[in-house]
């Protein structure tokens, strides 16, 4: 009997305890907090290659037809490179779950998520997908065109070639379409875990205060057409009725404007 007692605690019999509750907790609570971190450094990397002082910086050391042509799609591929790392890291962390919900409330979240998909793209489409995403500068770049055009300012509507706003689609609701479409997206898991809460809510800091320093791009890049945009009565961010005068600048939003 004392030889069995003595082998039932030796490392290899013995059975591990159960991890209490508490732990688990504070395990899940550590691994939300160093993926909020990573997080917001993802955030910050994002938007230091996305600022004027660094398209200028590419300008001044390639040239200003090789920034036009190449910097989109490098600005993409590193964000591609850079999400795929931070996801790697992400996974991990611990993590606990929050709440799981099935049933009829499940799909309908799955569905208001591939809603807002179809909204990312609607928005996507109206800026114009080969100038949101580079294809169009890098195909002008190939071809030799002396003068490949730049990408679009931030990701506001799209411009005629007189400066005026084309405001069209989800632009009609709301000034940042493309950044608050993802927004519905990730709140909208049936599933919830602190890890993904924690991404979540960063994420949607990161949406609004990149929505605002928009503003100040967009304002500068097209001054009067975007200030009389943003005084039409289109919200700022979460879609809602826009005003009428937003919905009519494609054929001038002001009366008398050419």
């Amino acid at each position: 009997m004392q030889d069995d007692a003595e082998n039932s605690s030796g490392p290899i019999g013995r059975v591990p305890p159960p991890i209490p509750e508490a732990a688990e907790r504070g395990a899940g609570s550590a691994g939300a907090v160093r993926v909020a971190a990573a997080t917001l450094l993802f955030a910050l990397v994002h938007s230091a290659f996305a600022s004027r002082q660094a398209k200028q910086a590419a300008a001044q050391l390639f040239g200003e037809r090789n920034r036009n042509g190449l910097y989109r799609p490098f600005y993409l591929a590193q964000t591609a490179v850079s999400l795929a790392a931070f996801w790697a890291y992400a996974c991990r962390q611990p993590d606990r779950e929050l709440y799981r919900i099935e049933g009829p409330f499940a799909v309908a979240m799955r569905a208001g998520q591939l809603t807002a998909l179809g909204y990312t793209l609607w928005a996507a489409s109206a800026v114009g997908l080969g100038e949101i995403s580079g294809l169009k500068n890098l195909a002008a770049w190939l071809a030799g065109d002396e003068e490949a055009p730049p990408e679009p300012e931030a990701q506001g509507p799209a411009a005629a070639a007189n400066g005026r706003l084309r405001i069209r689609g989800p632009f009609r609701w709301s000034r940042h379409p493309l950044n608050f479409a993802p927004v519905p997206l990730l709140w909208l898991s049936p599933r919830m875990t602190a890890r993904w809460a924690a991404f979540n809510t960063v994420a949607t800091l990161y949406f609004i205060v990149g929505s605002l320093h928009e503003e100040a791009r967009l304002q500068e890049v097209h001054g009067e057409w975007y200030a009389a945009y943003r005084e039409s009565g289109c919200p700022f961010f979460v879609p809602g009725a826009g005003h009428q005068d937003a919905r009519e600048q494609e054929t001038g939003m002001r009366s008398g404007s050419g």
